[in-house]
């Protein structure tokens, strides 16, 4: 169930991405014989082929049957596109169940991409394909009113920059740098001094209630 929900919110994924190692995939058998399982590309490029998953029922019976995982095979999947591995599975799979169907669907990644500078919530976000610079800069809430995103830059491993561009689609673990205006705008000030307010007014409180440290 979580699996199946999951694939219901992710976006969707461009047809030329090519799989990487600890992309999560999910992989579902239907037909004769139906279950879904996910599973990591492992360090070698590898998923293994199974005969189980969350359940494994016969369709015209209609009785589920819990299944426990059974591994088959294992199939190399690295730099393959969806369409091209879901074929190399389907082809592995037909090997012990017959009139079934396979598909392939990419669930998550291990890598990010980071957001820094003047944004509302400068952090690393989960890295997706496809997705612009524009796109992250949006997790991050929008630019603060003194963001500049004329001059954003979008630092790509191996120091290539690209700068300026909003639809850019930022490489894993990018990180890209939204600087501020040389001009603040007074909501962040606003900002700012709320902050540094709540600070002062804590020390004094702290003081009223501790006394003067010795």
């Amino acid at each position: 169930m979580i699996v199946l929900l999951f694939l219901l919110m992710v976006p969707p994924v461009p047809e030329d991405y090519r799989l990487q190692i600890g992309d999560e995939i999910a992989v579902t058998v239907s037909g004769k014989m139906n279950f879904t399982y996910s599973q990591k590309i492992s360090p070698e490029g590898n998923v293994f082929i199974q005969s189980g998953g969350l359940a494994l029922w016969s369709p015209g019976a209609g009785e589920i049957v819990p299944a426990g995982a059974t591994v088959l095979g294992i199939v190399k999947v690295l730099n393959l596109t969806l369409e091209e591995a879901t074929e190399v599975a389907k082809k592995e799979f037909r090997k012990y169940f017959k009139n079934i169907n396979v598909s392939i669907t990419l669930m998550g990644f291990d890598d990010v991409v980071y957001v820094e500078g003047a944004v509302v919530a400068p952090r690393s976000y989960p890295f997706f394909p496809g997705r612009t610079a524009r796109d992250y800069i949006g997790l991050a809430g929008g630019p603060l009113k003194s963001g500049n995103l004329k001059d954003m830059k979008i630092i790509i491993p191996g120091n290539k920059v690209i700068n300026g561009d909003l639809d850019a689609v930022p490489p894993r673990n990018s990180v890209i740098k939204v600087p501020q205006s040389k001009i603040y705008d007074w909501k962040d000030y606003v900002a700012i001094l709320g902050g540094i307010s709540s600070i002062v007014y804590f020390i004094t409180l702290a003081k009223n209630t501790w006394g003067e440290p010795k």
